[in-house]
C-alpha cells in the first residue's frame, strides 16, 4: 500500500514538473505601445447640405473617428516555431471598455524569437457615447465622476495624443498552433502609458 502511495506521489510530482516546463514555454504577448493612427476633430451628428438658415440641411447620425494602433510583441520562448492564428482583446479608456478588436493574420514566430503585430481599432464618437450610457456600472461611474458620457468622449478625443488618461488592453486571448496543428491559448493584458 505504501509503495503505491509513493509511486503515485512520485508520478504526480513528475507530471507537475513536466507541465511547469511546458507552461514556461508558452508564448508571451506584451503591449509595447499605443499610437494614434488617425483622428478627426471631435463632433457628433454633423450637419450636411447646409445652405442657409431657411435650408439648414440635416443631421447625420454619425460622429468623428479615432483610429488607435496597438503594437504587441509576441515572444516565442519555445524550441519550435509557432503560428499566431488569432488574437482578440478589448480596449478601455479611463477604465471604460470602448471597443473589441480581432486579428486573424497568421504569423509564424521562430523558436526563441519575438515578432511584432500592429492592430488598428476604429472608434466613433456617437457609438462610444451610446455604449457608455448602457450598463449600470458605466452610468454609476460617470455619475461619480460628475461627468456625462459626451463630455468624457470629448475629453478622450481631445487629449488622446497626450496619453493623459490610462489606455488598457483587457481580456486578451491569442490562439497559437505548432507545426503539427496542436493548439495553445494564452491570455494577456496591458496598460499604456507604462508607468
Amino acid at each position: 500500500m505504501k509503495k503505491g502511495a509513493v509511486l503515485v506521489t512520485v508520478l504526480l510530482v513528475s507530471l507537475s514538473f513536466v507541465s511547469l516546463c511546458f507552461a514556461s514555454e508558452n508564448p508571451v504577448i506584451t503591449l509595447e505601445r499605443v499610437d494614434v493612427a488617425s483622428i478627426q476633430p471631435f463632433f457628433v451628428k454633423p450637419r450636411v447640405e447646409f445652405k442657409n438658415e431657411k435650408e439648414p440641411g440635416k443631421e447625420l447620425p454619425a460622429g468623428a473617428i479615432l483610429n488607435m494602433a496597438y503594437i504587441f510583441s509576441i515572444k516565442n520562448p519555445g524550441k519550435a516555431p509557432i503560428m499566431l492564428d488569432e488574437l482578440t482583446f478589448s480596449t478601455a479608456f479611463d477604465g471604460f471598455e470602448i471597443n473589441t478588436a480581432f486579428a486573424y493574420e497568421d504569423i509564424w514566430i521562430p523558436a526563441g524569437k519575438t515578432n511584432q503585430l500592429k492592430v488598428i481599432t476604429t472608434n466613433e464618437t456617437l457609438p462610444t457615447i451610446t455604449s457608455l450610457m448602457v450598463g449600470a456600472d458605466n452610468v454609476q461611474k460617470i455619475q461619480e465622476m460628475k461627468a456625462t458620457a459626451g463630455a468624457l468622449v470629448k475629453k478622450w478625443w481631445e487629449n488622446v495624443g497626450d496619453f493623459s488618461f490610462p489606455i488598457e488592453v483587457t481580456a486578451g486571448t491569442a490562439l497559437f498552433k505548432d507545426e503539427k496543428g496542436k493548439e495553445l491559448r494564452v491570455t494577456f493584458t496591458g496598460k499604456w502609458p507604462k508607468k
